[in-house]
Parts: C-alpha cells; sequence; structure tokens
C-alpha cells in the first residue's frame, strides 16, 4: 500500500472516531449539566423561601416583643400568633438559620460543580478540535494525492508510447 493511502484512511478515521467520540461525551455532560443546574435552581429557592420565612419570623418576634403582656395575640401579616407559638417561633429561628447555611454550603459545593463540567466541556472541545484538525489535514493530503497518483498513471497509459 502507498502512504497516501494509508494517510487518507487514518485520516478518516481519526475524523470518525473524534465524531463519535464527542457524541458520547456530550450525552454524558448534557446528563450532568442536567442535573446540577435543576440542583442550583432548586437550592436557591429554597435559599429565598427560606429568607423570607426568617424575615417574617423575625418581624413576628419584633412585634412580639414590642406587644405587652396583656395581648394575649400577635397579628403579623394576617397572621395570629400567641406568646406561646411566638417563643416556638423563637427555636425554630435558630433551626431555619442552620438550615439556610447548609443549602448555601450546598450550592457554593454546586458552583464549583459546575465549573468542573465547564472546563470539561473546554477540553473535550479544544482536544475534539486538534483531533478533528489533524485528521482532515491527513485525510486531505491522502485522498489528494491519491486522486493526483490516479490521474498521473491515466495520463501515462494514454501517452503515446
Amino acid at each position: 500500500m502507498r502512504f497516501y493511502k494509508i494517510c487518507a484512511l487514518i485520516g478518516t478515521l481519526i475524523i470518525l472516531l473524534d465524531i463519535g467520540f464527542s457524541w458520547m461525551r456530550i450525552q454524558s455532560f448534557e446528563n450532568s449539566v442536567t442535573e446540577v443546574f435543576e440542583s442550583m435552581v432548586t437550592n436557591q429557592m429554597e435559599i429565598e423561601g427560606l429568607q423570607q420565612e426568617l424575615a417574617h419570623i423575625e418581624k413576628a418576634l419584633e412585634q412580639g416583643a414590642v406587644i405587652s403582656d396583656t395581648a394575649d395575640e400577635v397579628n403579623v401579616d394576617g397572621i395570629k400568633y400567641t406568646a406561646y407559638e411566638i417563643e416556638r417561633l423563637k427555636n425554630e429561628q435558630a433551626n431555619i438559620a442552620l438550615y439556610l447555611q447548609e443549602k448555601q454550603l450546598a450550592l457554593v459545593g454546586l458552583s464549583g460543580e459546575k465549573k468542573h463540567v465547564m472546563n470539561e466541556v473546554r477540553i473535550l472541545f479544544l482536544v475534539s478540535l486538534i483531533f478533528l484538525v489533524i485528521g482532515t489535514l491527513l485525510a486531505a493530503f491522502g485522498y489528494l494525492a491519491w486522486s493526483f497518483k490516479v490521474e498521473l498513471f491515466e495520463d501515462r497509459r494514454k501517452a503515446p508510447r
């Protein structure tokens, strides 16, 4: 076999393998990206809800402290709280603040995972581009040389002896 035929075959094989490998990696990235972004959105929504809940509890505790002991109930945003419920809200406030910190730490962890996935995508793109260029150059050289050799052979056959 001639060198140009080997170049054409190897170039074509590199291109096909690169496309297949990239397709498989993109599908796996798609699953992990979907999982990470869904988790980030869910955690962000939970954090916002917890922050609103903490703001409401702080408001209830402030109004409960301002109201004298003679009042049996405190009305905060249309919700009535008894003195017992105000005490429970004090305990609940610490639990919610701790849970909020856990969610914020989880969000930071997911941000790191998102950066990791994005770096993998960049690396895949660069490696795929390099192999695609190498395969294209090899294949183009091989097929052009092959075509040129065939044309030379045909020209020699048609030339007078």
